[in-house]
């Protein structure tokens, strides 16, 4: 027969002999005898130190159900704010792509008013499908007035000439395009050639003799002659010559002006 470890109970056991000590206690006060307070004291305290450790893992528990209870508070209160704070910053972003817009509008606006030929504002729309070297499409067409072989500037300089004018939209082919021909003149120097597109993003300034005076780094501009662009349109800039004493004219090669491809609002010369 196995024997009973008073050791592994001895806990169970005080408690036990305490609550039947304090059941004795309630019961003969009912009945009228009073038991001394020392004993009495000494009971109460016993019994509230149990109630104390009895009672500690029951706080424990509300702090921690408290805390994390405040922890869920704290989170939905987080993506709160993330979500406010995602708003702004697109509302931001919204606001700076304006103000970048209304700088574009106004240096247009200037330009518009600083060229004595009649224009007509228009916003790219669409890069063509064969390439940004190849062609580019504007929201005007041949009911605003525009029509094949008219001129098209930025803020920045020359875009390219209109190849075909639709009621509503009209297809322009950049200057890088080889069948974009216009006259030139180099802003340093004073010579004068015939720009045309190389079809692979440069440009070739043509009919400049080997006697005449034109420096890698040059400003190429607009010339005015023969009516399709105003005077004095930026361009590019002169990149590399080439000289050959069999060749009666130079090989000049122009880069165009870094934003050719990246506006959006363009003016077309009438």
């Amino acid at each position: 027969m196995r024997r009973l470890n008073f050791k592994k109970y001895r806990d169970a056991v005080f408690l036990f002999i305490i609550i039947i000590i304090s059941a004795s206690i309630y019961i003969l006060s009912l009945n009228g005898i009073k038991i001394g307070s020392f004993f009495s004291d000494f009971i109460s305290d016993s019994v509230y130190e149990i109630y104390t450790v009895v009672d500690y893992p029951v706080g424990v528990s509300e702090k921690i159900y408290g805390n994390y209870i405040d922890l869920l508070s704290v989170k939905a209160e987080n993506r709160v704010l993330k979500s406010k704070l995602k708003m702004i910053s697109y509302k931001l972003d919204k606001y700076r792509e304006y103000k970048i817009e209304n700088r574009k509008l106004k240096a247009l606006l200037i330009l518009k008013s600083s060229v004595g030929n009649k224009t007509v504002p228009a916003a790219i729309i669409l890069h063509g499908i064969e390439g940004w070297f190849h062609s580019l499409y504007i929201n005007k067409g041949a009911r605003s007035g525009i029509k094949a072989g008219d001129g098209v500037i930025s803020y920045d300089g020359v875009v390219g000439r209109v190849i075909h004018a639709g009621a509503h939209y009209s297809r322009v082919i950049p200057i890088t395009d080889p069948k974009c021909v216009f006259s030139v003149i180099d802003a340093d120097t004073g010579t004068m050639g015939i720009a045309q597109g190389f079809g692979d993003g440069y440009i070739k300034m043509r009919f400049v003799f080997n006697s005449q005076q034109v420096h890698k780094g040059d400003t190429i501009l607009t010339s005015g002659l023969g009516g399709v662009f105003s005077p004095g349109i930026n361009v590019g800039k002169v990149t590399t010559i080439t000289k050959k004493n069999y060749d009666i004219f130079q090989k000049i090669t122009v880069i165009p002006y870094k934003n050719l491809f990246n506006g959006r609002y363009v003016l077309v010369e009438k």
